[in-house]
């Protein structure tokens, strides 16, 4: 007797769900395939109907579209794959960089658009919107995001071709990228002001300082430290950058150490990390121009001391750094300081273990000599 309709196991369609998306999809000798979306064809049927012309070596038509949603949340959703992997390859801050380069793009050119739709126009526009929020280097960094979102759907199949960009909508030419480097001047702090800064700001911003002096430690360097990978018996300070995960270790001086010891102390809790602000709220968060907290709040600090609020930010710390570091002779000694990425063709430093202690702390000397008048041996 005939199993009832009733009984019989409900045939399970042989697609896939692309969660980012919301589309059918199914991968074949290593490419994804999208279909329909999940709302427009529940059962699969229409998806299932395409898929087949796939494998006749048909080239089949969704009836819906993709939009600029799906393009996003797809290379968001790979982002995120990177970011949970066991081992990261990707770290929070670049992932929420990215999810406001998605937002910008929603805003300009409404994320239920047609993404195969656009035109030169549509990106002019784009470009145009980011340009009034952007300056070059940022813009020329938003741009690439877009770009990057744009190749990753043709490349997985979500598009059926490439983006037409047009050529308005391309990064600020490298002679306008010189030219704002030369209106700004130097981008670095001279020893008198960073010794006005350490005679007045408070422990947390003296200790942020000095760090960012004598370690070149920037924004989401002191906004990610915590105090576990500090010694401060020993006065070094063990901490793979967490914008690189490069190896770092730097001696600390005298000063530095005092300075987080106070830090530490006036602390009010309410984070983990060591430096917070007054109500216990960190500094990884981002402001609506996708900066690191650190930018508006050491603004107030400029002001304090009498400088301008506007030229140079707290990022100009590693800058002094690496200026007054490179009078050592040991370049090497003060990348490994920096926690710069050696090349890929660096064979040395891929071979290369360690940096000596000795090494480290003629580094960190030499600025210690120039920020504080003192001779140190060559």
């Amino acid at each position: 007797m005939a199993q009832s309709t009733s009984r019989r196991k409900k045939r399970k369609v042989p697609l896939s769900i692309h969660k980012a998306s919301g589309l059918w999809c199914k991968v074949r000798k290593g490419k994804r395939h999208y279909f329909e979306k999940v709302a427009d064809d529940p059962e699969g049927t229409e998806s299932l109907a395409q898929w087949y012309e796939l494998l006749a070596g048909k080239e089949p038509k969704r009836n819906g579209i993709t939009t600029i949603k799906d393009v996003a949340e797809a290379w968001m959703q790979d982002k995120r794959d990177l970011l949970d992997a066991k081992e990261p390859e990707l770290v929070q801050d670049t992932f929420d960089f990215y999810k406001k380069s998605c937002e910008l793009v929603f805003e300009s050119l409404g994320k239920d658009t047609d993404a195969e739709s656009l035109t030169p126009k549509d990106f002019a526009q784009l470009r145009r919107d980011l340009a009034k929020r952007y300056g070059p280097t940022a813009l020329k960094n938003r741009i690439g995001n877009v770009r990057s979102m744009f190749n990753f759907a043709v490349d997985e199949g979500l598009l059926k071709k490439p983006a037409h960009f047009g050529k308005r909508f391309k990064p600020p030419a490298a002679k306008v990228m010189r030219r704002v480097r030369l209106k700004k001047g130097d981008q670095d702090f001279t020893a008198g002001e960073i010794h006005t800064f350490l005679d007045k700001v408070e422990p947390k911003w003296r200790a942020m300082i000095l760090l960012g002096v004598q370690a070149g430690f920037g924004n989401e360097d002191v906004a990610f430290l915590k105090s576990e990978f500090i010694d401060l018996e020993s006065g070094w300070l063990n901490w793979p950058r967490e914008k690189t995960a490069t190896k770092r270790r730097v001696p600390l001086w005298a000063e530095t150490i005092q300075a987080i010891r106070d830090t530490i102390e006036s602390h009010p809790g309410g984070s983990d990390y060591l430096f917070v602000g007054n109500r216990g709220r960190d500094y990884i968060d981002y402001n609506r121009t996708g900066n690191n907290r650190i930018s508006g709040a050491f603004k107030p600090v400029l002001k304090s001391v009498g400088l301008p609020e506007t030229g140079r930010g707290f990022y100009c710390f590693r800058r002094t750094f690496e200026t007054q570091a490179e009078a050592c002779g040991d370049i090497i000694a003060v990348k490994h300081v920096m926690g710069h990425i050696p090349g890929e063709n660096d064979m040395s430093a891929r071979y290369r273990q360690r940096v000596v202690d000795k090494r480290l702390r003629r580094v960190v000397e030499t600025v210690h000599g120039w920020l504080y008048g003192e001779e140190v041996d060559q």
